[in-house]
């Protein structure tokens, strides 16, 4: 907001302080001590939570919508020569990581057979160290070898359903990849909202869903709404983020498709918002990244700007979240996927905000990688035994390889 003075009131919703901008290009604060929460006295004690919009009244003051609190504040402005000195807000910026390399593994440069690598999503490794990557907008899976040739897996190109040889068979939009002990590929099909298996003897085969919907049951009967992410468990289940209809699915090796966490009953229903508890119990929304750790937890993506755990025995709670996506929240909100270390500690795509996160076991977050390392919109991550960290980013078309130095990891 400007006066007729040319100075110029902005709020400072993050930092929770109402700041000016004078003619002479000195930012002052005007009110709001930069602590979150609803507190009426004078402009320097003041305490205001998330402000947003303003407007001057007839008389001079200040009108503040102070957003958290769904109220308006009057904040009354100093005269000439009262100028209370308050300090302006400031925070501490998440520190980055040392020791970390990163280098473009793999780019939309690299063609196979006239198929461009475009718009990489969810990785996984296969036994021989190929990197097979889904390629969302390619419709296709590739394979990049440890020496970076790119190549076609499967899927022609064209989008569609289509089961068969690796040559003419079709994908719609996969975005997730896992391989089993066997070395077989299933791939999540975001367009289809099915689940696709690639054997060793390169045949494509639907294995569940195929049509939007919610059904447990016998993997051929089951349905899907946009499934995200995948993930093998210690028992060789297949974890499945079902993504819009907010619920983690799973796939057993007795061909079994179960709810493992979310309710039922709000499939397909939007935005449930966030509750911890019973697996059954929990609400979470669009969940797009799922990781399980060497103690069999599993870890996922909550669109409410948190990450999401639920232990061995079904239990659902909260390990991260830091609201205030618009406001300078850590996270975005736009999450990718996630990786889980050997030692408890959590990686995590933020597409939102062009960044890798780690999240130590005792809660400390660190950037790992952001734009200044090239990184766009990161969404896939891989982090594979010898501690590598893949990255795939859907608006650069490029994967890139994170190694750290000894010790940093």
């Amino acid at each position: 907001m400007v006066t007729g003075d040319g100075t110029l009131y902005l709020a400072n919703s993050g930092r929770h302080q109402i700041v000016r901008l004078t003619v002479g290009g000195e930012l002052l604060a005007v009110a709001g001590t930069g602590e979150k929460g609803s507190f009426d006295g004078s402009r320097g004690s003041a305490v205001f939570s998330l402000p947003a919009s303003m407007a001057l009244s007839p008389d001079g003051a200040l009108i503040v919508a102070d957003q958290s609190g769904s109220v308006l504040r009057r904040v009354t402005l100093a005269r000439s020569g009262e100028e209370e000195a308050i300090p302006l807000a400031s925070h501490d910026p998440l520190p980055h990581m040392p020791g970390v390399l990163v280098e473009v593994f793999g780019s939309m440069g690299d063609v196979d057979q006239g198929a461009l690598f475009s718009v990489p999503e969810g990785m996984a490794l296969d036994g021989s160290g190929n990197l097979i990557v889904a390629g969302r907008a390619a419709n296709a899976i590739h394979a990049i070898a440890p020496d970076g040739t790119v190549s076609t897996l499967a899927g022609t190109g064209e989008a569609g359903s289509r089961d068969g040889p690796c040559d003419t068979a079709q994908f719609n939009a996969p975005t997730a990849v896992a391989v089993d002990a066997v070395g077989a590929i299933y791939v999540a099909e975001f367009g289809t909202s099915a689940i696709r298996r690639i054997t060793r003897d390169c045949v494509v085969t639907t294995v569940a869903g195929g049509e939007d919907g919610y059904r447990d049951g016998p993997a051929s009967r089951a349905l899907f709404l946009r499934p995200r992410a995948i993930a093998f468990d210690g028992e060789g289940g297949l974890l499945i983020a079902d993504t819009e209809n907010a619920l983690i699915r799973r796939l057993g090796p007795d061909g079994q498709v179960t709810t493992i966490a979310g309710n039922p009953a709000q499939a397909g229903g939007g935005n449930p918002r966030s509750r911890d508890g019973r697996a059954e119990l929990a609400r979470f929304a669009h969940p797009t990244g799922l990781a399980v750790d060497s103690e069999g937890n599993v870890f996922f993506t909550d669109s409410n700007e948190a990450i999401r755990k639920m232990d061995n025995s079904g239990f659902v709670s909260t390990v991260l979240r830091t609201p205030d996506y618009f406001e300078g929240g850590a996270l975005s909100g736009f999450f990718g996927d996630l990786a889980a270390g050997p030692d408890g500690e959590l990686y995590i795509a933020d597409s939102g905000y062009s960044r890798i996160l780690r999240l130590a076991p005792d809660g400390e977050l660190a950037v790992v990688a952001d734009l200044g390392h090239g990184l766009r919109s990161p969404s896939g991550l891989l982090l594979a035994p010898d501690g590598t960290l893949y990255v795939s980013d859907w608006n650069a078309n490029a994967i890139f390889r994170i190694t750290f130095e000894e010790g940093d990891e």
